[in-house]
């Protein structure tokens, strides 16, 4: 009997690829429409936290024009401190040279100097090119002092004490804020505001939204690694928030409204985010103002606007629930490893420690921990994260039960590998659906727990923002109902989204549901 041809290309093709198990969990997770919703809600808070001070922010996202009043109040500066402590910081120099206490005036002397390039720079970045150029030339006088005075060369000194009370003069005379010529120059004060943890969160989002884009260009035997994904999501987020913590810091201390308002900056381009008001700018006069055009959301009692602590709460709930559950899952995971892997007498051990610690109501466990700490965001991750992680460890104990004595394990070890290799790169990689179920619920739940601390004044300390402190100051004033309806909504939508995440992640992976 002939049997039927096989083409070429069906040959070359082989058989069609299989769905892997986590494949598998992703298609019956998006067929829960309310998991997947709720999911992409939780992005949106996501977006909102890192972008906040784009959103929410009295500094200007780009400015083009001068610092009047800067320029004005950093000139006075090197006038009345920065020349005169650096003429006096040379003399002493010039005087000890050579003895024990030289040193430490060494370095007086080389602050002093720093401080004095810093003055001149930001005078500089102010003027026209030309100006700036001739102002920054008299730092040369200043370091050949400098050099001087370290070396004990008295004349030297003498001539070059002589220049700068030259110099001195000339600077105040022609850079004067009414004899000079200002350059509007673009600049962006919310970038600038930044922090290096800020950095590290946006090129994060911004390299997981191109990542499908960069994997492409990869050679195919890379692209579709996990550990590539990683490194181009990771890599340029942890660089370039290196290089940006390694920034002189600057405290930022400008009203840019009021500048803006008493010509005190002269501008020709700002823009400011879509709600320009800072975390505690306060308006008195306008404190308890309904909802409204000016006020989305209306102000609380110190005239400060409650959308843009609401939207800079954020950061504090989403980073405390996931912080403090990704230290109690790590906890979790390795006495519940250590439990179900070993078994005997270490097993009996940890299983009495879990059940010790489960005892106590956990919240009021969390509550006498925090009357012995000061009140603050990373107290709070960390002590709800060393009170939570009991379920964790007997979910993880009761997967290592099922998994060790499965074929795959008992080949391992027949092999000779080592015990840490089995448990963290046989046993555990199979049993995390349970955990991935419970941290998503408890992230829910440390959200829940720290609005209900803040709400009873053991949270986050004031100033800082937090959905359940805004709720606490809301407590005596009940009638000023967006105060308390608007967080009240953000911590029920919140914790109901990932709840409906959780659920929908358990769905997928039981095995009863996959037909």
């Amino acid at each position: 009997m002939q049997g039927s041809p096989i083409s070429t290309s069906t040959q070359l093709q082989g058989p069609p690829k299989g769905e892997s198990y986590w494949d598998l969990v992703l298609r019956q997770f998006r067929r829960n429409r309310l998991a997947v919703v709720s999911f992409f809600f939780v992005l949106a808070l996501f977006s909102i936290a890192i972008g906040a001070p784009f959103l929410a922010n009295d500094k200007p996202l780009v400015l083009q024009g001068v610092y009047r009043d800067a320029y004005r109040d950093r000139l006075q500066e090197w006038k009345l401190a920065g020349h005169g402590e650096m003429i006096a910081a040379l003399q002493e120099a010039s005087e000890n040279s050579g003895s024990e206490a030289s040193d430490g005036q060494g370095r007086d002397v080389e602050a002093r100097l720093q401080t004095i390039r810093n003055l001149l720079g930001y005078l500089a970045s102010q003027l026209a090119e030309a100006e700036a150029q001739r102002l920054l030339g008299y730092l040369e006088e200043y370091e050949q002092a400098v050099q001087a005075a370290l070396a004990g060369d008295r004349a030297a000194y003498s001539a070059q004490l002589q220049r700068l009370e030259q110099n001195y003069q000339e600077i105040a005379r022609q850079y004067d804020p009414e004899a000079v010529t200002f350059e509007q120059k673009l600049y962006w004060p919310v970038f600038a505001s930044l922090t290096a943890i800020d950095v590290f969160f946006l090129t994060l989002a911004v390299a997981l939204l191109l990542l499908p884009l960069t994997r492409r260009a990869l050679p195919p035997d890379l692209r579709d690694a996990w550990r590539t994904a990683a490194i181009l999501a990771f890599l340029p987020a942890v660089v370039l928030a290196g290089f940006w913590a390694l920034r002189p810091s600057v405290l930022e201390t400008i009203d840019y409204k009021q500048q803006l308002r008493e010509g005190g900056i002269e501008s020709t381009l700002a823009l400011f985010p879509p709600v320009p008001y800072g975390i505690n700018e306060d308006h008195l006069v306008d404190k308890y103002q309904k909802p409204s055009s000016r006020y989305w959301m209306g102000t609380d009692g110190n005239g400060r606007d409650l959308l843009t602590r609401m939207i800079w709460g954020s950061r504090i709930s989403l980073s405390v629930g996931f912080v403090a559950v990704g230290i109690y899952v790590v906890i979790g995971v390795f006495i519940g490893s250590l439990a179900g892997y070993f078994r005997g007498w270490v097993d009996i051990g940890l299983s009495r420690v879990i059940e010790i610690v489960i005892c106590f109501p956990s919240f009021f466990l969390i509550l006498a921990v925090l009357a012995f700490l000061q009140p603050s965001m990373w107290n709070i991750m960390v002590v709800i994260g060393i009170t939570g992680w009991t379920t964790e460890a007997r979910l993880v104990r009761g997967e290592f039960l099922r998994l060790a004595d499965q074929e795959f394990v008992l080949a391992a070890k027949g092999l000779g590998v080592s015990n840490a290799r089995v448990i963290f790169r046989h046993i555990l990689p199979n049993g995390l659906a349970p955990v991935l179920v419970a941290a998503s619920f408890g992230v829910a739940s440390a959200i829940l727990i720290e609005s209900s601390l803040s709400f009873l004044g053991f949270g986050i300390s004031i100033p800082i923002p937090s959905w359940g402190g805004i709720l606490s100051e809301a407590r005596e004033n009940f009638r000023y109902w967006w105060i308390t309806i608007f967080p009240g909504l953000a911590i029920f939508s919140t914790v109901t989204a990932y709840n409906l995440v959780g659920e929908g992640i358990r769905d997928a992976i039981d095995p009863r549901l996959k037909l």
